[in-house]
């Protein structure tokens, strides 16, 4: 049987190359504009949303701080202290969460745990999901009291 796709599955898969590119922007400090254009030659991006991945990593990329300090009264440690990996799916949500209000906070939190699930440690995502809850008490209150 023919697996029909997603009309969402676009923009799922932008944020899967958004985190790693968020990864990779921590590890080695290019400036976001340059590693969203080496993703953009050197991956499959024929079932991506191109347009959304670049946005996502540029605005996460170029708020590092004000992202560090929204995030600082949901954590017990330093931000520079988060895994690279939480970080970069942290700074993901961040932008979805406080930047593109037309995603659902549900949509926000789901795809977080989900990312988490397949690229962070075992039990991080139980840790993001409180992270990203917290956060979405503060920047989208009556939405966020409707998910709960």
């Amino acid at each position: 049987m023919a697996r029909i796709p997603s009309p969402h599955r676009p923009r799922h898969l932008a944020r899967q190359r958004a985190v790693q590119a968020l990864y990779q922007l921590q590890i080695n400090p290019d400036s976001a504009r340059v590693v969203v254009e080496q993703f953009l030659l050197t991956q499959d991006f024929s079932q991506v949303d191109a347009e959304y991945f670049r946005e996502l990593v540029i605005r996460a990329g170029n708020q590092q701080e004000q992202i560090a300090v929204q995030y600082a009264p949901f954590l017990n440690i330093a931000w520079q202290q988060l895994d690279t990996m939480e970080r970069a799916i942290l700074s993901l949500a961040w932008v979805e969460l406080c930047e593109q209000l037309q995603v659902p906070v549900k949509v926000v939190i789901n795809e977080a745990v989900e990312l988490t699930k397949r690229f962070g440690a075992e039990q991080s995502h139980t840790f993001i999901n409180g992270v990203l809850d917290g956060l979405a008490r503060t920047v989208r209150t009556l939405e966020a009291a409707e998910f709960n």
